[in-house]
């Protein structure tokens, strides 16, 4: 029997639907098995044990169950995986029936759900499936998150010394680029000002973090192909390439260049009504950290490369007026495409020692400095 159950997931709930998704009218057997399901498990802890005491309620059956995409999913769809269940995660965003409901409860939540996995069984496709990474790649994608939060963070203590030091006058022997170097930091703290002392050392306690960070990635992905192929290319540092190597995995899963592009949400939304068609702002899908890293390398790329696809999309929508907003949004997308073709023939992009040490170096620049 052929089932379709709808699983709105919760921190400490799992609220299930199940519905006929095979053909023709269900028999009163299957009409007695769904209405006990939906009885016993209809509110159940999300807790493993109970996720397996579901799974095992559907043995025998052809389950197939979707789920939202949420932090509490990946944990969920590798516990009921194990158990034989086909599961199915969907974004939020392309569930409209939930996202637009006026009746917004759980129950109604997991009835809608069960719906739109009885249909797409069916052939229609109203949302986009997303892949669950294998626990070794999870852990790799957590690595370069919290070093990128990490170092936005030290951006932002970087803003908030400077900022102390115009508001109360404070002047150092000259400018520094990075304001928590060693000399800059010595001559913070012999300002005997509480808040630079502060400041200093958290920023020292980030930095001896994200070193140590770096240094576990490293160890990571040293075998990883991906990532020295991605590395290769002029405006992606270290941990941007690491980022998104985590997060392609394979690039044999795409089936197309515009399938991997569309992936990182950097594409133009397209509504069409009747015969008119309109090309929108991008779909904004995805991984938002490694969708503004992949556009900072777009503007890495363009400013260490002499001449490239991509530095001459760059100058040609530069000439025709176009905010800088939407060309580095249309070269992170041209960018992508050369990560496509290197990844796909297996080859490096330069062999320029100093164009790769200039683009590193830029990225890790901006990096620090992100906003």
């Amino acid at each position: 029997m052929k089932i379709a159950v709808g699983m709105d997931l919760h921190k400490s709930t799992a609220v299930c639907f199940a519905s006929y998704a095979g053909e023709g009218e269900p028999s009163e057997r299957v009409n007695d098995f769904l209405d006990d399901f939906n009885t016993r498990y209809r509110t159940q802890p999300s807790t493993p044990e109970n996720l397996a005491k579901i799974a095992r309620a559907l043995q025998g059956h052809e389950a197939y169950i979707l789920i939202e995409n949420s932090t509490k999913t990946f944990e969920a769809y590798w516990i009921l995986t194990y158990q034989g269940c086909n599961v199915v995660v969907a974004q939020a965003q392309d569930l409209y029936r939930i996202t637009k409901s006026v009746k917004k409860t759980d129950k109604n939540d997991s009835i809608e759900l069960s719906g739109y996995m009885r249909r797409y069984l069916h052939g229609e496709r109203e949302f986009a499936v997303c892949t669950m990474p294998p626990k070794e790649w999870m852990m790799r994608r957590e690595l370069c998150r919290n070093l990128f939060k990490e170092k936005l963070h030290l951006a932002d203590i970087k803003r908030r010394a400077r900022a102390h030091l115009l508001l109360h006058g404070i002047q150092l022997s000259r400018e520094y680029s990075d304001i928590f170097c060693l000399k800059a930091s010595k001559e913070l703290e012999d300002t005997k000002d509480p808040m630079l002392i502060m400041l200093t050392k958290e920023a020292w306690e980030l930095k001896h973090r994200t070193e140590k960070m770096m240094k576990v990635i490293r160890h990571y992905f040293q075998d990883d192909g991906n990532m020295e192929l991605i590395h290769s290319i002029p405006g992606f540092g270290e941990v941007t390439a690491a980022y998104l190597s985590s997060m392609i995995m394979d690039i044999d899963r795409f089936t197309s260049r515009d399938s991997f592009t569309a992936y990182f949400g950097v594409v133009p939304r397209v509504r069409e009504s009747a015969e008119s068609s309109h090309r929108c702002s991008t779909t904004h899908r995805g991984d938002e950290e490694i969708r503004r890293l992949v556009m900072q390398a777009a503007f890495v790329h363009v400013n260490t490369v002499d001449d490239s696809v991509v530095k001459r999309m760059w100058d040609r929508l530069k000439s025709r007026g176009m905010a800088h907003r939407e060309i580095q949004c249309a070269c992170a997308r041209k960018l992508l495409t050369v990560v496509w073709s290197v990844l796909k023939n297996g080859r490096k992009y330069v062999d320029d020692a100093q164009l790769r040490e200039r683009s590193d170096a830029l990225s890790d620049e901006l990096l620090e400095e992100s906003e």
